[in-house]
């Protein structure tokens, strides 16, 4: 070991960056680890974009497949679609399983966290947090780049990351930043958790999607919480209340079968990354 960095260095970001992680997540003690692509969208502006490739993938297909509906609207004046349609079918392989989008804001040292919970999105802004990263003394190499290895606790969870001081701006996967470099791979003891950096690219020009953030709907509404009450908050969307309907089958009622639905979904989400608010 040699030295300690707390989480409160300013990235000095000069160039746009893509990078892409493959990110393991195993969200359920009951069942096993996914893995799933994200993006890390670093622009010149101080800010950066933690979000699912295959959310993005999904929608842009969704989204030629309304437009064209639209088309023919115009024409039939109705709008009919089916679960059968090619690019529904399509759109459906690429699922979104870990369900979190994150900005940070380096300028204003906050970032804004929403995941999907049981029939509504849950929202909060912060602080950056500061990270009491320990700095290790062990390299390696990811993706031709040499790696310092750094150790965190945070949360809850032990974590071992490694960073690329030759890309020097303090950032990385999730809410994890204030390493003096890009952080390319980070996983907790149990490996959990995985994050991994598979591709990088410096493009001349780099615009975050739009609409990244859910905005919320009768059937889905988005909830403002706060970085402490989020996991408390997150539990109690999994209400039998919540459930819009259930068919009843012999020696079951109607509630019974909403809170076997609700527990068995709920149970999908038993170990979450976070298991402290601390």
């Amino acid at each position: 070991m040699f030295g300690v960095i707390m989480g409160l260095l300013q990235p000095v970001i000069a160039q746009n960056i893509k990078i892409e992680y493959k990110v393991k997540s195993k969200q359920s003690l009951n069942r096993p680890a996914f893995t799933e692509p994200f993006l890390l969208l670093i622009n010149k502006n101080n800010k950066s974009l933690f979000i699912s490739k295959n959310k993005l993938i999904a929608r842009k297909i969704l989204k030629k497949y309304y437009d064209k509906k639209l088309q023919m609207a115009r024409s039939s004046h109705k709008i009919i679609t089916s679960a059968s349609d090619p690019e529904i079918i399509e759109a459906n392989k690429y699922e979104n399983k870990y369900k979190v989008t994150i900005e940070k804001d380096f300028k204003s040292q906050k970032y804004k966290y929403q995941q999907y919970a049981f029939m509504s999105v849950l929202q909060y802004q912060a602080k950056l947090p500061k990270l009491n990263w320990q700095l290790q003394d062990s390299i390696k190499t990811i993706l031709d780049y040499t790696v310092h290895k750094a150790t965190l606790n945070y949360k809850g969870r032990h974590y071992t990351a490694w960073y690329a001081p030759a890309i020097a701006i303090s950032d990385g996967p999730f809410k994890f930043w204030g390493l003096p470099g890009l952080i390319l791979e980070i996983y907790d003891n149990k490996d959990d958790y995985h994050f991994t950096a598979t591709g990088i690219e410096f493009p001349e020009k780099i615009e975050f999607p739009k609409k990244y953030f859910a905005k919320g709907s009768t059937l889905m509404p988005v909830i403002q919480t706060t970085e402490k009450n989020f996991q408390k908050d997150f539990d109690k969307t999994f209400n039998p209340d919540n459930v819009l309907g259930t068919t009843a089958y012999i020696g079951k009622n109607t509630e019974e079968m909403k809170e076997e639905r609700v527990q068995k979904i709920k149970s999908k989400y038993n170990n979450p990354i976070e298991l402290k608010d601390d």
